[in-house]
C-alpha cells in the first residue's frame, strides 16, 4: 500500500470524513461544497497522492461532472477539466495545482481548505 496515501487518508479520517482507498490510488470521500454555484451539493472527491504529505494531491477528481470538459489551459474556474476515466469515467479531473504548498501547513486539513476556495465562484 502507498505511504503517502494511507497517511492522507488517516488525516481525512481524521477530520470525520469516511473514506476508502480505491484502485489502491486514490482516496475517496464525500465532500459538502460549502460556497459558490454548487452550494450544499453533496459530491465525491478522489484524491492521488503517493507522495502526500511531501507533496500535495495532484488536484482534485470530481464526481459527478460540475463543469464541461475544456481540457488544457484557460483560467479557474472553466480552464483544465479533463476527462481521464479513473477512477471512474464519472469522475473528471481538475487541473488545480496547490502553488502554495511548501508554505502551508502541508496536511489535510490545509488541503480541503485549498479544495473549498475552488468552488468559490458563481
Amino acid at each position: 500500500m502507498n505511504i503517502g496515501l494511507n497517511e492522507l487518508q488517516n488525516q481525512l479520517s481524521e477530520l470525520g470524513y469516511k473514506t476508502e482507498i480505491v484502485d489502491k490510488r486514490f482516496v475517496v470521500f464525500k465532500f459538502i461544497i460549502p460556497t459558490g454555484r454548487f452550494i450544499d451539493k453533496e459530491i465525491e472527491i478522489a484524491l492521488e497522492a503517493p507522495q502526500f504529505p511531501l507533496n500535495p494531491p495532484s488536484g482534485p477528481y470530481i464526481k459527478p461532472h460540475l463543469m464541461p470538459i475544456t481540457g488544457g489551459g484557460g483560467a479557474h474556474p472553466t480552464g483544465g477539466i479533463h476527462r481521464r476515466d479513473i477512477p471512474t469515467s464519472e469522475f473528471q479531473y481538475w487541473s488545480r495545482p496547490f502553488n502554495g504548498w511548501s508554505n502551508s501547513s502541508k496536511n489535510a486539513k490545509e488541503y480541503l481548505a485549498f479544495i473549498r476556495t475552488l468552488f468559490d465562484f458563481q
